[in-house]
């Protein structure tokens, strides 16, 4: 659902953009020192923006996280009775890192390579059809069941491969950038493009920022790291409401699917406009006037 009522698309602009004045010999830009506060308030005051952003921002968390951490997701060491075993057989040692090396270096390529075809093949797709709320609402649902995928098989013992599911959710969660951003440029006309994704980038990675210690603060809440009696004394009482047995990290895809959910749910109140797509009807209407007129 969309509506392509233009109405005053200009309103809010005043100041938005650097003012470019260009001479035959000299050409100047004047960036005022509130450009980014400005910019902003002319962004939020388009509805649909604020829809545009939380996608942005959420998927680019995601995406942030499992790059930043994909070294001890993929190689499995986050389990520290594993890492006790390698340091008492030193002579394995060397042969299981060089093994865990190589699958880093090949998930964490497949990783990046996935988002960029992926980006492309759907990016071209919305743009074809302008199809971004079905495209961003179904991506967002298939993108948390995913990183569900991905906190079970965390835990070896479900038989699932952690690896794999987490190349599922860069194919399903990275498409989002792009889309999100392009979706922006469509409530924001006539700000431009740059204008747009510098707002993005902004929320994305500040937030980022602050998500990423938050993942690492809480991987251990109700995950039994170690099977010693000690273990019960220290325990702070999370294992009694997630369940004990959990492998570390399990509390922190819970966030991030809890992440992916409630910008679904937001998303799916989408009431925007698409201001550029009305502005490229109505030039293409004008053109086929004067053609027609010409004749």
């Amino acid at each position: 659902p969309y509506s392509t009522d233009e109405g005053s698309v200009y309103d809010g602009c005043d100041g938005a953009e650097p003012t470019v004045t260009q001479t035959p010999h000299h050409l100047e830009i004047d960036i005022r020192d509130d450009q980014i506060i400005v910019a902003a308030k002319a962004c939020f005051a388009r509805k649909g923006f604020s829809h545009a952003l939380v996608v942005f921002t959420v998927c680019g968390i995601v995406i942030n996280v499992l790059s930043t951490y994909l070294d001890y997701l993929v190689r499995g060491d986050y389990y520290e009775d594993e890492a006790n075993n390698m340091n008492a057989n030193n002579g394995d040692a060397d042969s299981k890192v060089s093994e865990a090396s190589k699958y880093v270096a090949l998930i964490g390529a497949l990783f990046q390579v996935i988002i960029m075809v992926s980006s492309v093949v759907i990016g071209a797709f919305t743009d074809r059809f302008r199809s971004y709320y079905m495209i961003t609402l179904v991506l967002l649902v298939l993108g948390a069941f995913a990183l569900a995928e991905c906190g079970v098989s965390l835990d070896e013992n479900r038989g699932g491969d952690v690896r794999w599911t987490l190349l599922a959710v860069s194919a399903l969660l990275g498409p989002l950038l792009p889309v999100a951003t392009e979706l922006g440029v469509e409530m924001a006309y006539p700000l431009s493009e740059n204008t747009v994704l510098v707002i993005l980038q902004l929320f994305c990675n500040a937030t980022s920022a602050l998500f990423i210690p938050l993942f690492q603060a809480v991987r251990d809440v109700g995950a039994n790291k170690t099977n010693n009696a000690d273990a019960q004394l220290d325990d702070d009482g999370a294992a009694n409401v997630l369940g004990s047995g959990r492998p570390p990290y399990t509390f922190s895809f819970y966030l991030m699917i809890l992440l992916c959910a409630v910008s679904a749910v937001y998303f799916a109140t989408f009431d925007g406009k698409y201001l550029r797509l009305e502005a490229e009807k109505a030039k293409k209407r004008d053109d086929n006037s004067s053609a027609v007129q010409s004749l």
